[in-house]
Order: C-alpha cells, then structure tokens, then sequence
C-alpha cells in the first residue's frame, strides 16, 4: 500500500497522480475534482483513493510568490503502522536526495528547480508536504 502511493508520485516534482502541479490553481483543482476527489468538511481538504487508498489532499495557494500558482502540496496518508514513516522514509531514501532529517521530518530534494518534499509523522500516519518553486514560506 505505501509503495503504490509512494509511485504515484512520479519522479518528477510536478505531478501527483497524474495531475500536473505546476498549471494553473484552475487547471490543477480541476484535474483533482476529475479524479474524484471531493470536499471534506471535516477535515477542511479534499479526500479521494489513490492506487486502492483514501488519502486527503490540501494546496496552499496563498503562501507563493507567483499568484494562480500552487504553493505546496500536502497529502495526508492515514496509517496505522506504527512503522509507517520509517518504512516510508526508507522507501523515499532510494526515490529522493534526502537533504535534511529531524527525528519527525525528513527533507527530500526532489527536482532541480528546488522542489522539496517533507516527509513528516504525524499521529494519523505520514504527511507528505511538498514545496514548489512558487512555495513562500509565510512571514
């Protein structure tokens, strides 16, 4: 299950399952709504199934430094491996150049442009946060 995720994340930054992050906010929310996925209001983001599993997805579209442009991505992966960021990380180690690590987070250059990933654990399971060239970190 994580390996499939982890795979639709392609090894290129810009695209998540399939959607390319790098579009429009337009574009790239209408290309998450074509893949089904849909509001919680819950969790105040978007829940769908990637590869066989429910994940729930969060833009940042106000912290950039080019408006219209996605920020970051987060994504949600509920687990209940108590194993699950470190498999997940050693799993990363071999995708991505890992650049940084705290004993929650672990820091992936994934593209030349400067696109990081954040690898973080987090009570529900992992949280993958990535920052595109047009992340702003707020003030």
């Amino acid at each position: 299950m994580i390996a499939a995720m982890l795979l639709s994340i392609q090894a290129y930054a810009f695209e998540f399952d399939g959607i390319n992050l790098n579009d429009d906010v337009i574009k790239v929310t209408r290309a998450i709504s074509s893949k089904k996925y849909v509001q919680d209001p819950e969790r105040n983001c978007l829940k769908g199934v990637c590869f066989g599993t429910e994940i729930y997805l969060s833009l940042n579209i106000e912290d950039v430094n080019t408006k219209g442009k996605v920020g970051q991505l987060i994504v949600d992966v509920p687990m209940s491996d108590k194993e699950a960021f470190k498999t997940c990380s050693e799993l990363l180690n071999v995708i991505y150049h890992q650049i940084d690590k705290k004993s929650d987070c672990v820091v992936y250059s994934v593209d030349a442009d400067g696109t990081t990933l954040n690898l973080k654990a987090v009570p529900e399971g992992v949280k993958l946060i990535y920052n595109t060239p047009y992340y702003k970190p707020a003030k």
